[in-house]
């Protein structure tokens, strides 16, 4: 058996071999060295020195450019030192490659390099832990190492995590394109270096599942199988572990235990022998076809003739051979599936920015606006005197401006990543409700505030869920009204007169509007014999507690979700609405501000006070007549507006202020709405839309009722923004 040293050495050859490329010719040259010695008289095998020739002999090929593939041939030379590695612990190294990690790990070290991966047997293999307590082994795995370093292990979690994100975008693109070669390497290295980083930093529950879920991939990439079917459930089961591991080396370093995530082994055994246990690559091959079908772009049995004859051959491209439908029509359908992912597009290129330091940007930038709009106000008389000042005053507004959109546009991120995962519960539930479903996404790209896309996430869940479990039949419902078996899910988003609408839409049954209002009624949100439009008859399913659900699933039918939505969205400053035909299906439009950070306003005077009205909650503004206003007992003063009684509240009541007046014939209202509820606020003056930047009122004051936040202005002083919903509320309430 060879010497602990000589081990040690293999394993700093390979790390050496694993973090270089082939255009690397000087350290290639070095790495030959280092084998000759290794491989020396008396210091291994004759069986090993034969293999540590080959080796040799691969890398100076590379050196002299005489292999057509030299990412192939280095990949070669590491799977030979693997197998020697392998030879090695055979021969009765029993844990020597544990310890020789250590040996690898300080070699790196001390090169200054990290390689993005370590050679297999590096990592543990998975073993059962026996009756009683645990091993020391177990324990190990169970807390973070001795040495290990905080920043690193940080660093570690951030691009995990953006590579399991990209993995599973495109794990999902495969089901539809599963040829598509660039998504199996994204996959590949997305898996690959995982491993070799987590065993790097001594994370070897991590390293063992990456080097399994590596191993699928690889089978994958060499033809072996395809990656749709239980090849991709199985992958997608390691991204969920994985992401669960990752979560519990972020708590260990808030000194919270790690341990082993529920169906690890059976995880690990199923990678191992996948074939073992039944797993296969059977899918549905027809989900271009479906498209093309739902479309009327062609027939189902012109597809499926299309599919049977195909072969190994792609769908789309079987589709076009067969003439079933133009080249035009099938590229559509195919780029439509595509939309799933983003994986294979070319990346632009990014620096990471710690996100606080981009919010201190936007409040400084916020600071620079205000100071700008102040400095223009006292010099306004000096400018029309002063040319020059002038036009350096105006350059200088310009550049401000420009700085402020470029500062929001830093804080801009694209709705992918949501809908990416969307696209996996959507897959997920599909599956366990036995339903048939074709997720469609557009407009992926599609950019909004940081701070909206991460609370956008959970209302989506939620609506998603109900699209799958109460809109979409199963398919034996479906045919029996005639429709597809196959249901259709959409989620779109787009810019629109300076807002961001997402839309889901889906061709399910529809909303029971009868339902609903019996189901209103039995809860008391409604009177009896109380007619209501539609729109705010659909609107009640946002009522905490109503659910036309007939029965309850574990996924929802208990009334808890949606009134969370309707909660979140309006927390955005956005609002939904819902358009409904039974039979035909649903769409859920939800209408949100670019950015929480400014807000376009219309300033109103009451008294000698300013406030800020967004413009996004107000409909009209007028002068009322006489004849106009009106006093319903138990509803207080209203006005009619365009044949609707409309209540009417007058602000300087609210917030206890002197009017300039207190007749409204002499004063203007501004008609605002808020999900379908409208009314009139009484101010003195409109003084014109401005764009401001919210200030938040600082916890000493808490939380003020119809009041958002606050908007310094050019003379200084600063302007409530008036929060429309909490108004309603605040004027409605006894």
């Amino acid at each position: 058996m060879e010497s602990l040293p000589a081990i040690r050495q293999l394993n700093q050859i390979t790390g050496q071999i694993l973090a270089l490329s082939p255009g690397d010719f000087q350290e290639l040259a070095h790495v030959v060295r280092e084998i000759e010695e290794w491989s020396g008289p008396d210091a291994c095998s004759d069986a090993h020195r034969e293999r540590a020739r080959e080796a040799i002999g691969r890398i100076e090929q590379i050196i002299l450019q005489e292999v057509e593939d030299p990412e192939a041939a280095l990949a070669e030379v590491a799977a030979i030192l693997g197998e020697l590695q392998e030879g090695i612990d055979d021969d009765g190294g029993g844990n020597i490659a544990e310890d020789s990690s250590a040996g690898a790990v300080e070699a790196t070290l001390a090169t200054g390099q990290v390689s993005d991966a370590l050679p297999q047997t590096l990592t543990h293999r998975p073993s059962q832990k026996p009756a009683g307590d645990e091993t020391p082994d177990e324990k190990a795995r169970n807390a973070l190492p001795e040495d290990a370093d905080p920043d690193l292990l940080g660093e570690f979690i951030t691009e995990s995590r953006e590579y399991i994100e990209n993995a599973e975008a495109a794990l999902l693109s495969l089901e539809t394109s599963p040829d598509d070669a660039e998504a199996v390497n994204t996959i590949f290295r997305a898996f690959h270096t995982i491993k070799g980083t987590s065993a790097f930093l001594g994370l070897m529950r991590l390293s063992d599942l990456a080097h399994h879920a590596e191993s699928l991939l690889s089978r994958v990439r060499d033809n072996e199988i395809r990656c749709t079917g239980g090849y991709a459930d199985l992958a997608l089961r390691s991204v969920d572990i994985l992401k669960d591991l990752i979560q519990q080396v972020q708590d260990a370093l808030g000194g919270e235990p790690m341990g082993k995530p529920g169906g690890y082994d059976e995880l690990i055994e199923l990678l191992a022998d996948p074939e073992a246990a039944g797993v296969s690559d059977e899918t549905d091959p027809l989900r271009v076809g479906d498209i093309l079908v739902a479309e009327g772009k062609a027939e189902r049995e012109e597809i499926e003739a299309a599919a049977a004859c195909q072969g190994r051959r792609p769908i789309g491209e079987a589709i076009v051979r067969s003439e079933v439908a133009p080249v035009a029509d099938v590229a559509k359908a195919i780029r439509t599936q595509q939309t799933l992912s983003g994986a294979g597009r070319a990346g632009e290129s990014s620096v990471r920015v710690r996100t606080d330091r981009l919010d201190n940007l936007g409040n400084l930038v916020g600071e620079l606006v205000i100071t700008q709009s102040m400095v223009a106000q006292d010099l306004e008389a000096a400018t029309q005197a002063d040319q020059r000042l002038g036009r350096n005053m105006n350059q200088l507004a310009k550049i401000t401006r420009e700085l402020q959109e470029v500062s929001m546009l830093m804080r801009m991120v694209p709705v992918k990543g949501v809908f990416q995962k969307m696209a996996r519960l959507v897959r997920d539930l599909a599956r366990k409700a036995g339903k048939e479903i074709d997720f469609v996404t557009s407009g992926s790209e599609t950019e909004l505030d940081r701070n909206v896309v991460e609370q956008i996430g959970d209302p989506l869940v939620h609506m998603m869920r109900n699209a799958v479990d109460h809109g979409i039949e199963i398919p034996d419902e479906r045919e029996a009204a005639g429709k597809p078996r196959k249901g259709r899910v959409e989620l779109r988003a787009f810019h629109r007169a300076g807002s961001v609408v997402i839309e889901i839409e889906d061709d399910g049954k529809g909303l029971d509007r009868e339902r609903i209002l019996k189901k209103a009624v039995s809860g008391g949100l409604l009177r009896e014999g109380q007619d209501l439009a539609d729109q705010e008859a659909y609107r009640l399913i946002f009522n905490a507690g109503l659910s036309t659900a007939e029965k309850v699933t574990n996924v929802s039918g208990r009334g808890v979700g949606m009134d969370v939505v309707r909660k979140n969205i309006e927390s955005l400053r956005g609002r939904v609405d819902i358009n409904s035909t039974p039979g035909k299906g649903s769409i859920f439009t939800i209408r949100m501000p670019l950015t929480l950070a400014v807000i376009d306003g219309q300033l109103v005077t009451v008294g000698k006070e300013r406030y800020v009205i967004p413009t996004t909650s107000i409909e009209r503004c007028l002068r009322p007549a006489a004849e106009q206003m009106t006093t319903v007992q138990g509803r207080g003063e209203m006005v009619t507006v365009r044949g609707s009684l409309l209540p009417m509240f007058r602000l300087y009541e609210l917030f206890g202020i002197e009017p300039r007046t207190e007749d409204p014939t002499d004063s203007l209202v501004v008609i605002v709405e808020n999900n379908g509820d409208r009314c009139c606020l009484m101010v003195d003056e409109l003084l014109g839309q401005q764009q401001v930047v919210i200030k938040s009122l600082g916890s000493g004051l808490g939380e003020v009722k119809g009041v958002s936040g606050g908007a310094i202005m050019g003379d200084g002083n600063v302007s409530l923004i008036l929060d429309v919903p909490g108004l309603i509320e605040l004027a409605t309430k006894d």
